[in-house]
C-alpha cells in the first residue's frame, strides 16, 4: 500500500514511468531487435530481462522450427516489425496467410480500430456486443503492450518507418500481381515455349471473369 496521499502515490508512478522510458529506450536503438523478456522456466515467470537480437547477427538462411502454438509465428512477424523500424525490408511468402496481419496495426487503440474486424460470432458466444466487444480487445491490447513495455507510439513509428503491401495472385483480396515473359531479340520462339510451359502448368486460362 502507498502511504502519503495522492502526491505520494503520483511520484511512484512518476518513478515507475521512468523507469519503463529507460527500458523502451534500452531497445530503441539501431540495430537491435526486441523480441521480448526472458522467461524463468522454473518458476513459470516473466522476468524484466529484455531479449535483444543483434542485427549484425542475421545470416543469409535460418529456420525457424517449434510445435504447432510454440510462437513461431510471432517471432517471425517480431523479426519483420523490428527490421522496418531499422529500415531493413522485407519479402515475405505467405501461403498461409499469417502475416497479412502487420497490416493492422492501430496506433491509436481505439474501439473503432478494431470494430471492423471483430467476428460478430466471436462476440455473440462472449455474451456482448460487437461494439462492446472491440473495446474489451482495444483494452487486452493496450494493457498487453504496455505489460511489454510498448505502446501506441512505437506502433506509429512502425507503421511510418515502411510501407506494407499484400500481393495476392489469382485474386483481389489484396493487390493483384502479373507475369511479364521478355525475351531476346528475335527470339520469340523461347518467349512462346514459356508462355506455353506456364499455361500447362497453371489454370489461369480456364478461368472467366464474372460478368
Amino acid at each position: 500500500m502507498v502511504k502519503g496521499g495522492g502526491n505520494a502515490l503520483h511520484q511512484v508512478q512518476d518513478v515507475c514511468q521512468s523507469h519503463d522510458n529507460r527500458r523502451m529506450q534500452q531497445f530503441e536503438q539501431l540495430g537491435l531487435f526486441y523480441l521480448g523478456k526472458r522467461y524463468d522456466l522454473t518458476n513459470r515467470s516473466r522476468l524484466d530481462d529484455l531479449v535483444l537480437y543483434d542485427a549484425k547477427d542475421l545470416v543469409t538462411h535460418a529456420v525457424c522450427v517449434g510445435m504447432t502454438g510454440s510462437g513461431k509465428t510471432g517471432l517471425c512477424v517480431s523479426l519483420i516489425e523490428e527490421a522496418a523500424i531499422d529500415g531493413v525490408p522485407t519479402i515475405a511468402i505467405d501461403p498461409k496467410g499469417d502475416l497479412s496481419n502487420l497490416l493492422l496495426t492501430f496506433p491509436a487503440l481505439a474501439p473503432a480500430d478494431f470494430r471492423p474486424w471483430i467476428d460478430e460470432d466471436e462476440a455473440r458466444r462472449a455474451g456482448v456486443s460487437a461494439d462492446d466487444y472491440a473495446k474489451q480487445q482495444a483494452e487486452t491490447w493496450k494493457k498487453g503492450l504496455a505489460e511489454w513495455g510498448q505502446d501506441g507510439a512505437r506502433i506509429e513509428r512502425l507503421r511510418a518507418a515502411a510501407e506494407f503491401a499484400v500481393y495476392t495472385p489469382g485474386s483481389s483480396a489484396g493487390l493483384p500481381l502479373s507475369l511479364q515473359i521478355v525475351g531476346r531479340h528475335f527470339d520469340e520462339a523461347t518467349v512462346l515455349r514459356i508462355g506455353h510451359a506456364y499455361e500447362r502448368a497453371t489454370t489461369w486460362r480456364q478461368r472467366r471473369p464474372q460478368l
